[in-house]
């Protein structure tokens, strides 16, 4: 199937927000278009936040006035498979469903009209595995497709609205729908607003859409073969001790990366390396504490979307996996599911519940707690640093440190021996 033609994700998005060419609109609309583009582009200050949500606001109540908010049934919108939110936690949809409840909608939602060059183009999507086009809440022949407003439409229905305001957005081409998706993000991106689960997912996703002949190239599922790709070019680097390269990079201009890149030998690391770095995310730290998350069990991927637990707690739990605790991988999810619940209930830090799993581990495992044994109080504050947040610096700062002060340990190791 062909890739429909599109129109270009720039002229939607100008910086991170929403572009006239998206209203098909004159006059105000677009003045006011051009305006919150404006404010979208740059840092914003808190002034600046105020005045890019009342123009937000302001736009809604032009368009809603040009076009009239129109009442949808549920059944006929779909959740967007491709947009990079994920997380609405039950308690959050709950509480939005009461405020629904007592006040009603009173912002309408943003649609896009669904076209047939829209849904060959989700279809494509879907066979190039990008998505799962049977996944919950996602119906490809729906009328709209959610631009703006899942958080409303969910709790909508939970709280039995009849329909949802809505503020429907013709358009008269074919949306590139994964461009789209990527211009979105970087608002979410810049804002630091999505979970780090959240940003593994969309970066499989940005890094299989924009290089599908790195794609063709993979022997194992995505998610699996972009972090080893990763891996593999972290370590090249790390053996030439050039990592410094990387956080320089990562800030550079796109002319600067593209020369860089251009050196890369492997396709599928160039495409990995490129999608990283054209969303300003630092190759490092995403080989650290980003990429690791994709190889959660289901479970906890589940209780992140369920009960928005962050990324130190998923990997917390996770320490209660099935080797570790010489059970199967069902009396393992029983486990953790237990913990879920305490956390959830008690309000767990991941302090807590590594706390908590250290204690299981030694019920089912008695040899963990010789291999943990407890760490003197001296030690506790180098025991629980994060190098991985270090400058380069720090790290040869740190390095030389510790080199000088194990010298000093082996020296007195020796003399006790001696002694005894």
């Amino acid at each position: 199937m062909g890739k429909p033609a599109s129109v270009n994700a720039s002229d939607l998005f100008a910086g991170a927000g929403k572009s006239q060419q998206v209203f098909q609109l004159k006059g105000r609309i677009e003045e006011l278009e051009a305006e919150i583009a404006q404010l979208k582009a740059g840092d914003l200050g808190a002034d600046e936040r105020i005045e890019l949500e009342a123009k937000i606001q302001t736009l809604i109540a032009e368009l809603s006035e040009k076009q009239g908010v129109k009442i949808i049934a549920f059944e006929q919108i779909t959740r967007n498979p491709l947009q990079p939110r994920l997380i609405f936690t039950k308690a959050d949809q709950e509480a939005f469903a009461n405020i629904l409840r007592l006040e009603g909608q009173l912002e309408p939602v943003l649609l896009i009209e669904l076209t047939q060059q829209n849904r060959d183009q989700l279809t494509a999507y879907a066979q190039q595995g990008l998505f799962d086009l049977n996944q919950p809440l996602f119906n490809i022949n729906a009328a709209y497709l959610l631009f703006d407003g899942e958080r409303r439409w969910r709790a909508g229905q939970i709280a039995e609205l009849e329909g949802l305001k809505s503020v429907i957005l013709p358009v008269r081409e074919s949306l590139d729908l994964l461009e789209l998706q990527s211009k979105a993000a970087s608002t979410s991106l810049h804002q630091k607003a999505l979970h780090k689960l959240e940003l593994a997912q969309f970066l499989v996703m940005q890094i299989s859409h924009r290089y599908p002949s790195a794609r063709s190239l993979l022997e194992d599922a995505p998610e699996l073969a972009y972090p080893r790709a990763l891996n593999a070019f972290m370590s090249r680097m790390k053996r030439a001790r050039r990592t410094a390269e990387i956080a320089q990079i990562t800030t550079a201009d796109r002319e600067v990366q593209l020369r860089w890149l251009s050196e890369v030998e492997n396709e599928v690391e160039r495409a990995v390396l490129d999608v990283l770095l054209s969303h300003q995310q630092n190759p490092a730290s995403i080989f650290r504490h980003i990429f690791p998350l994709l190889k959660l069990p289901d479970d906890l991927k589940q209780a992140a979307w369920d009960e928005g637990l962050d990324a130190e707690k998923l990997l917390a739990l996770n320490q209660l996996n099935a080797k570790a605790l010489k059970r199967s991988e069902d009396e393992a999810k029983v486990v953790r599911a237990g913990v879920i619940q305490e956390a959830i209930a008690s309000g767990w830090s991941a302090e807590d519940i590594r706390r908590r799993a250290k204690e299981l581990l030694v019920e089912s495992n008695p040899e963990v707690a010789a291999e943990h044994p407890k760490v003197p109080k001296e030690l506790s504050g180098l025991e629980k640093a994060d190098f991985s947040k270090m400058k380069a610096e720090e790290l040869q700062l740190c390095q030389q440190l510790l080199s000088r002060r194990l010298n000093e340990v082996k020296r007195l190791l020796k003399a006790s021996s001696e002694l005894s």
